[in-house]
């Protein structure tokens, strides 16, 4: 589980409660795709970050020899965040693997954190070349997030001395068409602009985006690179779609993912 540097203050909720966010995502590359400034803001913030992968790394590094943990490792230092959790199932095997078994791990990490917040990618992932891996981890996520806070899922937690656990907001970290299309970028999957309801401003995280970029390799993230730093296009904002809240009163057009609840 990555968690924020203790040197920071933590940021508490409205009612007492340190401020949490987990993040959930398929492959180790993911997170750069659209969350790595948020996830650097709000570890800056004093929130409380946890960021779980489901598979081992695919990708090719800039390091010759770098594993899949020092590889993970350079990108949360780039980002501020310090340790992982990681499933450890091997990529492109997740079908093989019982949803279940996948929900429970979910579910048990959601009460054992205790998120106010917890982020993901949509189904479809942000790229075109999104397999079953980001299609199964989005539905458990989504699932997961419901289930925790009843108490008769996954009941031998309670046995164990985990309790039932309701996280408040589930988003869906996506991208704009509107963006996308200024860009001219190739193999990024779009939303409809109305369907963002949150943008969050990551521009004081530029340059530990620009970093945690250069810890992996990847086609659609080297074209990134070269678009930030040749073309000098800006990625100062990251988007998100609120799927489901359990505040009374919702709100569309954030600023912050935790909005309602500091």
């Amino acid at each position: 589980m990555y968690t924020v540097n203790s040197k920071v203050t933590p940021e508490y909720s409205a009612s007492g409660e340190k401020l949490s966010l987990l993040a959930i995502f398929a492959r180790s590359e993911d997170e750069l795709f659209g969350p790595a400034g948020t996830l650097a803001k709000y570890a800056s913030e004093g929130v409380e970050v946890s960021l779980v992968t489901a598979t081992r790394s695919t990708v090719v590094t800039r390091v010759e020899n770098l594993s899949p943990q020092r590889e993970r490792s350079c990108t949360c230092r780039a980002s501020g965040i310090r340790r992982a959790c990681l499933f450890n199932f091997p990529p492109g095997e997740l079908a093989r693997v019982s949803v279940n078994v996948i929900e429970e791990r979910v579910v048990r990490l959601i009460r054992e954190v205790r998120p106010q917040v917890i982020v993901t990618f949509a189904p479809e992932g942000l790229t075109n070349d999104a397999d079953a891996d980001h299609r199964i981890i989005s539905q458990v996520v989504t699932a997961a997030f419901r289930h925790a806070g009843d108490a008769t899922q996954f009941a031998h937690h309670l046995r164990e001395g985990l309790a039932a656990y309701q996280a408040q907001k589930l988003y869906y970290c996506v991208l704009p068409i509107s963006l996308i299309t200024h860009w001219g970028v190739q193999g990024l999957n779009a939303v409809p602009d109305e369907r963002i309801t949150t943008r969050l401003d990551v521009s004081a995280q530029s340059e530990i985006m620009k970093n945690a970029l250069y810890c992996q390799r990847h086609r659609a993230l080297d074209y990134i690179r070269w678009l930030t730093e040749e073309q000098n296009r800006v990625w100062n904002t990251e988007y998100y779609t609120l799927v489901e809240s359990r505040l009374p009163h919702p709100t569309h057009n954030e600023t912050d993912l935790f909005d309602g609840l500091r």
